[in-house]
């Protein structure tokens, strides 16, 4: 028994040694920019990928990556209806619903619709992501 135990404990030490030697881990490398050119492209890193796995919860970026492509889809099937609908970030909600004042949460999105009438759209989609 005593000559295991020197043999385990310099296994340990080669261990603890060579994950304090390792190189740092590389900063999220970026796997897709969508849409690829105009205003709004989200970025999808590699670690968004793990969250499409079972029993993950989807980011805000991958929800908004999903609302995107299918009204971009829809765009492509019937432009019409796809005029017609309006998809707000997931981060609207959150500034929309900040629990200090209503005020300063409506103060933090009302230009969020300052380029076009969201009155004249037939949908309008809030996602919300919350716990």
């Amino acid at each position: 028994m005593f000559l295991r135990e020197p043999a385990r404990r310099s296994s340990r030490q080669a261990t603890i040694q060579s994950r304090k030697s390792s190189p740092k881990a590389e900063p999220d490398e970026l796997i897709l920019m969508y849409p690829p050119s105009g205003t709004g492209a989200l970025n999808i890193m590699k670690s968004d990928l793990a969250r499409l796995g079972p029993s993950e919860f989807l980011n805000d970026t991958l929800i908004e990556f999903g609302l995107k492509l299918w009204l971009s889809e829809l765009r492509e099937k019937n432009k019409a209806l796809a005029d017609d609908i309006h998809i707000f970030s997931s981060f609207f909600y959150k500034k929309l619903h900040n629990r200090k004042d209503s005020t300063e949460g409506y103060q933090s999105v009302r230009k969020w619709t300052a380029k076009f009438d969201l009155f004249s759209k037939k949908y309008v989609i809030v996602p919300i992501n919350e716990k």
